[in-house]
């Protein structure tokens, strides 16, 4: 029977693939996160907070064959920036030297984010998984790029293991409710005026298929994973129905921090893509990863906003 190790199990993502694995026959999944899951899972949950030395050596005694490191988001706003810092970096650097030690193991993935590439005005248009950027960065990509170090330094110790980090755009979906999703869903979207940024989504189906696919075919390097095609902030908002209503930088600066009375705080990566845009190159993601998302960017975008219908083209 396989055994996969998932952490983050309490994000979306988490939740979604474990219940998509519980379907499986043959295969036993070990749920951690450091906070409970919202999801209700049948596979045994444990909580540890991943920089605590007894989870180090809760890996190692669970023996996975296949571990899946999702809990990469930022949880700056849940937990504070120092302990979310702690958890990303502090911790990876823990599960890593678990990972090492643990002879089971023979794939590892890890999620990671494109806006480890830094976004700004000078950004390439189009970037590409081997491009060496000094583009600015938050302090969440900056963590994210240390933990793909700890990938990397894992790999060349661990030769007899596939190690997959997946770039992910961000997710947008009807049931999704990260700081994206809540942003292009108001009825009226505060933009940046003079600016109309090219974006890329991915669905929450394909994010959690990509994952399911990757744990099925490994596959060693690292990978964008978005669906195809790119829209301007504004078409995004127009096929939603939605409002844009432009602003000054000043006003703009004062709607975005009067949102977070709202529950609606947008992370220093949201107003960046939102402001600058980004879009990367996805060849590896169906040449050799051999993965092909089942919406494009449009019907992703409906499928976000509940009005995907017939007829729509979705590859």
């Amino acid at each position: 029977m396989r055994r996969i190790l998932v952490t983050g199990a309490a994000t979306w993502s988490g939740g979604e693939l474990i219940s998509r694995l519980e379907e499986e026959e043959d295969l036993e999944v070990i749920a951690v996160d450091e906070i409970p899951p919202r999801a209700e899972l049948e596979s045994p949950f444990h909580r540890y907070e991943l920089d605590n030395p007894e989870f180090a050596h809760f890996v190692i005694d669970s023996k996975p064959e296949t571990l899946v490191h999702l809990q990469t988001v930022d949880r700056s706003a849940m937990l504070g920036g120092r302990r979310a810092h702690d958890e990303a970096v502090v911790g990876a650097q823990a599960l890593f030297g678990a990972i090492r030690r643990c002879q089971s193991i023979r794939h590892v993935v890890v999620r990671s984010h494109l806006c480890v590439y830094g976004m700004g005005p000078r950004s390439p248009s189009v970037v590409v998984e081997d491009a060496d950027l000094d583009g600015r960065r938050s302090r969440f990509a900056n963590d994210l790029r240390t933990v793909e170090g700890f990938t990397s330094d894992a790999a060349r110790v661990r030769q007899d293991v596939t190690f997959t980090i997946l770039r992910f755009a961000p997710i947008f979906g009807p049931d999704v409710n990260n700081p994206l999703s809540r942003y292009l869903r108001l009825p009226v979207v505060p933009t940046r005026l003079g600016y109309d940024p090219r974006i890329q989504l991915i669905s929450g189906e394909d994010a959690v298929g990509a994952l399911a696919h990757t744990i099925d075919q490994p596959q060693s390097g690292v990978f964008n994973i978005a669906a195809s095609g790119q829209l301007f902030l504004s078409r995004i908002l127009r096929l939603g129905k939605r409002l844009a209503q432009p602003l000054p930088r000043r006003a703009y600066d004062a709607a975005v921090r009067g949102m977070s009375r709202f529950d609606l705080d947008l992370p220093e990566d949201i107003k960046r893509l939102v402001h600058h845009g980004m879009v990367a190159d996805t060849r590896r993601m169906s040449d050799v990863l051999q993965f092909t998302p089942e919406l494009n960017l449009r019907a992703t975008v409906l499928n976000g906003y509940g009005s995907l219908g017939g007829g729509v083209e979705v590859r």
